[in-house]
């Protein structure tokens, strides 16, 4: 009885393990064999991932410790691979260009390409999209024309998963592509990083957008909080900065072992480019666990972000900004002024050194831009009114645009004259206002000057006393001046795009021209080369350091922007010291001589003395009027050193087609030096000293 009552219950638990383990086997068919692959997918995408954190960039101060430029906390969206299927990629890609507003495809029209060995060429960007609307991508949803001949290439071959294309063209031939590639897809192509890195896909959005974008709950994406570039004074100071933008596939490929991803911003220009290595800082990273769809549950670690290094600049923002809206004023005023209006007046440039040190106090470029409009990402509307404006706002008028210098360079000719001993400073020359030995050329003044020596030559900038020094010096000699006070070649300052602008000589002429007639070096020339007229081509800082070098009596010192670099832990790491970059080998005599001239200039008589005549600082000074185009308005300088007696600053003002520089540049040097003197101050302080305290 006992035995059976065992056995049954022997039987029973026998089933029950029988059923326990049916119920198991069934419980992992179903999660191995039936839903294996979805779990499977679930478990790869549910993991830690290393999420990178930006640092911030380095910020720029003026040379007072005053903040220019910095970053500021914006909104990130990004997007990571979750292994979602290509239905599910084209679901959140399509609603993000719906909220972000960027479009699903960006049509490129028109891109240079050089075609290469066996006459293929790789397009830039992918994957292509399907512009015909057949069903494929090939041949018919690309165009190649040559650029020369702007007839249509034909397409030999064509892989649109590589982009390569094999045309009937030589190796060498310039071609225009246009395509179209898909926006998202090309922002998250492999370029060699790990699989699941988020890739930036819009910076700088607002709450907004991120609510928009969070209620959506989309895989994959994911939002960042990271620093954004920040120019606090807009368009001040922009093309010594430059602007940054994101980096495109060629910098990648040169900088992906420095650690830069897809969406980075990298300076593109100015001084945000040459000091890229300082500015750029070392990117941290958060251990990071994971959802599914890319959303973060919980950070297990974090390496810290060091930002990257402040930049101490030369550049004094009073002054800089005094700078620029003096010029923009003054460029108002003369296309505006009512009995003589200068409608072209439109662009201009302003220098201000530090003659003893070589430092740039102010460096300004009129039309500019704002680079903030970059660091957000420009539109493609913006993009087009600054790239199609002629008046180029993003070209720095002071380094990268070149200009003869007119009356200016009456001093390389006044050196020239007095030490090869062609004159001197007592001979006197009457000045009939027309020029007769080798053609006639007439003085700006009509009937002339009177009786002029070397320094009424300069106060008054008398032409014909030039033209006369000229012909007795003949070009070589001029040349030789001109090139002893550094002018025909670069400064050497920080910022990329300088030009070296030209001398005029026989050199250049045997150069430039091809006919054998056109390289003859002609008597009347030197006459045009002896008051800045002819081949002579020069940029604002140029002349800026030239102007130095008369107020130190012979040597300039090196133009430069950055003072100091000191990285985040507070270390010095770059510190620049002054350096002479050239002297002129004249005696003392020659530059007293030169600089009363130019004294004189805003002295009663002189060119400049209507402006300064109630200027309490003593300066020396030279106006000039450039012709560049006998249809057109020449271009204006202004040129000072202050103050006389020992120099600190020079100032350089040009306005293009402006006319006299006298009238033009004059106002905006006297607004920069009462700035850099403090007048305006001490006329505030001596009122608040006469105002009478009554109880």
């Amino acid at each position: 009885m006992e035995s059976k009552i065992i056995e049954k219950r022997l039987h029973i638990f026998t089933w029950i393990t029988v059923g326990v383990f049916l119920f198991l086997s069934i419980g992992l068919f179903m999660l191995q064999i039936v839903h294996g692959a979805e779990y499977e997918k679930l478990a790869q995408e549910n993991r830690i991932r290393i999420v990178p954190v930006t640092a911030p960039r380095g910020g720029f101060k003026d040379r007072n410790g005053k903040e220019l430029v910095n970053s500021k906390p914006s909104y990130t969206v990004s997007y990571m691979n979750v292994n979602s299927t290509p239905e599910e990629q084209e679901r959140v890609f399509q609603t993000l260009s719906e909220i972000l507003n960027i479009p699903r495809i960006t049509h490129v029209v028109k891109e240079r390409y050089i075609v290469g060995e066996n006459g293929v060429v790789e397009l830039e960007k992918l994957p292509l999209c399907d512009v015909n609307n057949d069903g494929k991508v090939d041949d018919g949803d690309i165009q190649v024309v040559d650029e020369k001949t702007g007839k249509s290439v034909e397409v030999i071959n064509f892989e649109a998963a590589t982009g390569k294309i094999k045309l009937d063209a030589p190796q060498g031939t310039a071609v225009l592509i246009s395509y179209s590639y898909d926006t998202f897809k090309n922002k998250i192509m492999d370029l060699g990083y790990k699989k699941y890195m988020p890739v930036r896909l819009k910076t700088n959005v607002d709450m907004e957008t991120v609510a928009k974008i969070e209620e959506r709950r989309l895989p994959g994406v994911y939002i960042e909080v990271e620093p954004i570039r920040n120019y606090i004074y807009g368009s001040m100071g922009a093309h010594i900065f430059g602007y940054v933008g994101e980096i495109n596939q060629e910098e990648l490929k040169v900088l992906r072992d420095k650690g830069y991803r897809p969406g980075d911003l990298v300076g593109k220009t100015g001084l945000e480019k040459v000091l890229e290595p300082y500015l750029k800082g070392e990117n941290g990273g958060r251990q990071v666990e994971v959802t599914a769809t890319g959303k973060p549950i919980r950070t297990l670690g974090e390496k810290p972000a060091v930002p990257g290094a402040t930049v101490n600049l030369t550049i004094d923002a009073k002054l800089q900004q005094v700078a620029e809206q003096a010029l923009q004023e003054q460029l108002i005023k003369l296309q505006t002024d009512k009995r003589n209006p200068l409608p072209n007046a439109k662009r201009g440039a302003v220098v201000v050194l530090n003659v003893k040190t070589g430092e740039v106090l102010a460096m300004a470029s009129v039309p500019s831009f704002d680079p903030n409009m970059f660091a957000r990402g420009i539109t493609q509307k913006e993009w087009e009114s600054l790239a199609n404006n002629p008046l180029k706002p993003m070209v720095n008028i002071a380094i990268s645009e070149v200009y003869p210098p007119g009356s200016v360079f009456k001093m390389v000719t006044a050196t020239a004259a007095l030490e090869e001993k062609v004159t001197d400073e007592k001979e006197k020359i009457r000045d009939r206002g027309v020029y007769w030995t080798i053609l006639p050329k007439k003085d700006w003044k009509p009937g002339g000057h009177g009786i002029v020596d070397m320094v009424k030559a300069l106060a008054q900038s008398c032409n014909i006393y030039f033209y006369e020094m000229g012909r007795r010096l003949g070009i070589d000699a001029i040349e030789k001046y001109a090139r002893m006070y550094g002018l025909g070649k670069p400064t050497g300052i920080e910022l990329p795009g300088e030009k070296s602008g030209n001398v005029a000589s026989r050199e250049y002429k045997e150069k430039v021209f091809q006919k054998a007639e056109d390289k003859i070096w002609y008597p009347a020339e030197t006459l045009d080369a002896a008051i800045g007229q002819g081949y002579h081509q020069y940029t604002p800082l140029q002349i800026a350091t030239y102007i130095s070098a008369i107020a130190n009596e012979g040597y300039w010192m090196k133009p430069y922007l950055v003072k100091s670099i000191v990285d985040a832990k507070g270390n010095v790491i770059y510190e620049r010291k002054p350096e002479v970059a050239g002297k002129v080998p004249v005696s003392k005599k020659t530059f007293e001589i030169i600089k009363q001239g130019m004294r004189g200039v805003v002295l009663p008589g002189g060119t400049a003395y209507s402006v300064f005549a109630d200027f309490p600082v003593s300066l020396g000074a030279k106006t000039g009027t450039a012709q560049w185009d006998i249809k057109k308005t020449p271009h204006g300088w202004f040129v000072a050193f202050a103050p006389f007696e020992d120099p600190e600053v020079a100032v350089v003002v040009f306005i293009e087609q402006a006319g006299s520089g006298g009238a033009t540049g004059g106002p905006v040097v006297k607004a920069i030096l009462s700035a850099y003197f403090n007048l305006d101050q001490k006329v505030e302080d001596a009122d608040k000293d006469n105002i009478e305290v009554t109880e």
